[in-house]
């Protein structure tokens, strides 16, 4: 164990890392306060410049998703129907594994599916990105040209993901069960008219009011903890892979402990289920 005279003289401090969090937690509040600011700016702005920059970034965030979130979704409805099947087939409940898929898949299978895929793809190139000016110097010169970064790299990027995700979760949702309907009709035997009445038995629109809502904060967590990790960095290229990782790690903890969190408050409140 190191003396307090040992520390001073190796460069620590006691307290250190209790002074280092709570520097963090604090630029992160005024990260978020920023950037809901701005948000509400972008939501009532008629600036052409504006929109484009928000088109962009919806074509990049969203629309530049699409190849990996439509093959992964029907790939996760036949997963889906195959593993459900095969554990309703000892109980002899198998034909309930239609209902399951309608159940599950508008509250947790798209909303989650669909944001742990833009995690993988858009929370790397964000905090990739952001990291890459911070350390380039890019940032400093836009606060030195009175510029605030997070009015003109983070909002407009978070706008996007507000947009794209929802959208990206409806398009999940609706492959997902395309994709059981395909396992259900070619593998399991049943005819499309079964798989329509079981299903129609089962979805309730709230259950997809649910998984959009868990959209939009997942849309949030994703931008919020990206752009974070992306603004942070020291000024060396190294830390620029470090603000990726960290920002892919932290965005899928945040996304499965908001849906948790969710889920409980669901699970306890009477009548939100």
């Amino acid at each position: 164990m190191t003396s307090v005279g040992e520390q001073l003289g190796t460069g620590s401090r006691p307290g250190r890392p209790f002074l280092t969090a709570t520097g963090r937690i604090l630029s992160r509040g005024r990260l978020a306060l920023g950037v809901l600011y701005w948000l509400a700016w972008l939501s009532v702005s008629r600036r052409i410049p504006v929109r484009t920059g928000i088109q962009r970034e919806v074509e990049t965030l969203g629309v530049g998703a699409l190849p990996l979130v439509v093959p992964a979704s029907v790939l996760v409805g036949l997963i889906a129907i195959f593993q459900i099947a095969s554990q309703l087939l000892e109980i002899g409940a198998q034909s309930m594994s239609i209902r399951a898929i309608a159940w599950f898949t508008a509250r947790e299978f798209g909303p989650v599916g669909a944001a742990l895929l833009v995690v993988a793809r858009s929370a790397s190139g964000i905090a990739g990105e952001l990291a890459a000016m911070r350390a380039g110097g890019e940032i400093d010169a836009l606060r030195a040209m009175g510029l605030d970064p997070v009015k003109y790299l983070v909002a407009p990027k978070l706008a996007a993901l507000l947009i794209g995700l929802p959208a990206l979760t409806i398009l999940s949702v609706a492959l997902i069960i395309f994709g059981g309907w395909v396992g259900s009709t070619l593998f399991l035997d049943y005819s499309t008219a079964f798989f329509l009445e079981e299903f129609r038995a089962a979805f309730a629109m709230r259950d997809l009011i649910v998984g959009l809502g868990k959209s939009v904060i997942f849309a949030f967590i994703i931008g919020f903890v990206a752009a974070d990790e992306g603004l942070n960095v020291e000024g060396r290229v190294a830390a620029i892979s470090e603000a990726t990782t960290r920002g892919v790690v932290y965005s899928v903890l945040g996304v499965l402990a908001a849906d948790t969190l969710v889920n409980v408050i669901f699970y306890f409140i009477p009548g939100l289920a």
